[in-house]
């Protein structure tokens, strides 16, 4: 007997997510964490399947079920949808599949998104069974759940095609880089100490009593959110502008295209803020150029391994490396001369420029996509 409410919109059925989901058991043999650095080219997902931690070339670990495939983070509520060959490590991650074909499996992914919200309030334990039993409405149609889909979906398509028109323009930035890089090196080059085409200017230690439960202000930057190449935009703490220390470096004011560096734990990792204003909390470093025009020149420089391995061996600290922004300074690299740099600048800032640009769209894409997701998933948007 299907279930029936007076406050659905009319076609729309409410059940729980266990009548409509199943877990999925073909995905071959998990990969354990001493397998993960093995060589291949399969990726593995893990811790929350939101990115790649390895890869595999064990087929009897890849997944051969129906794709794309939806991965949950039992432990972290992170979802994938996930349209190649792949493999799970043993770190919680689950395979979520429609229970039959009268549920569209894209649309059961958009579904879980929206219904996942509400078990933020169990913490980080396991999330499975209470996901099980949410009670969640949603069209009988399958026509009427792929159009929801497909609305949903050319957000994401559109920001899956930024994400590799920004990793070409990168890939392409940094050859054209080393290229004039080690090309003139030798010819019109010049020493020069980092210090002296860079400040490091070190993040402000902000106290937690500035901090407001309402999430409203300036999001503090801290070094989780500088990844190696990838700024993440989400901040757990914020600081409303009248709350700001009145003794704090101004330059810990930051926003699009500042070029970040990490001074503890992983050292050396570099990105780009993007995507608003933003404090920089200690332990965080911002690059800011001497000479302005080279800020891509900067950005790249300190994304070759050469630098980061220089960053990393020179990193102390008992605990965890820490990196000293003094030190750093005084790391002597060979440079082209000032006349050779200009013209590398005229081609690898505008790339820079353009990947700000993309990352902001991807941001806006998405909070228009989140925006739409309870309308669709509730039926106030008909389509």
């Amino acid at each position: 007997m299907k279930p029936k409410s007076n406050n659905l919109p009319k076609g729309w059925l409410k059940v729980k997510l266990g009548e409509i989901m199943q877990i999925s058991r073909d995905f071959g043999r998990k990969i354990k964490v001493s397998e993960y650095k093995a060589k291949g080219l399969i990726p593995i997902y893990d811790q929350g399947s939101d990115y790649i931690s390895g890869y595999t070339d064990d087929l009897k670990a890849v997944h051969n079920g129906q794709l794309p495939a939806i991965l949950f983070g039992d432990h972290t509520l992170r979802l994938r949808l996930i349209n190649h060959k792949f493999a799970i490590g043993a770190d919680g991650i689950q395979i979520l599949e429609p229970l039959d074909s009268t549920i569209d499996r894209i649309f059961l992914y958009y579904l879980l998104k929206y219904a996942i919200k509400s078990l933020k309030s169990y913490g980080y334990e396991r999330h499975l069974k209470y996901l099980r039993e949410l009670e969640i409405s949603y069209p009988e149609d399958i026509n009427e759940q792929k159009r929801i889909a497909d609305i949903l979906s050319a957000f994401d398509d559109k920001i899956e095609l930024n994400n590799k028109i920004i990793k070409t323009l990168e890939e392409m930035a940094q050859e054209v880089f080393k290229e004039w890089f080690n090309k003139n090196s030798n010819f019109k080059s010049q020493r020069s100490k980092l210090g002296e085409l860079v400040q490091i200017i070190s993040g402000y230690p902000f106290s937690s009593k500035s901090y407001n439960k309402h999430r409203k202000g300036f999001g503090v930057v801290t070094i989780k959110n500088v990844q190696d190449g990838g700024f993440i935009t989400e901040c757990d703490s914020f600081i409303e502008e009248e709350k700001i220390p009145k003794n704090m470096n101004q330059e810990c004011l930051i926003s699009d295209g500042d070029i970040l560096l990490s001074l503890t734990g992983n050292v050396g990792r570099v990105c780009f803020v993007y995507g608003g204003k933003y404090l920089l909390n200690q332990r965080v470093a911002k690059l800011k150029p001497k000479n302005p025009n080279n800020i891509a020149f900067i950005y790249f420089l300190f994304r070759q391994p050469n630098i980061q391995n220089l960053l990393i061996n020179m990193a102390k600290g008992s605990a965890q490396p820490n990196l000293s922004p003094v030190e750093t300074g005084e790391i002597e690299i060979t440079i082209p001369a000032r006349e050779i740099l200009d013209k590398l600048n005229k081609v690898i800032n505008p790339v820079y420029e353009k990947l700000i640009k993309l990352k902001v769209e991807n941001q806006t894409l998405a909070i228009l996509r989140d925006l739409l997701l309870p309308k669709l998933m509730s039926g106030e948007i008909k389509v």
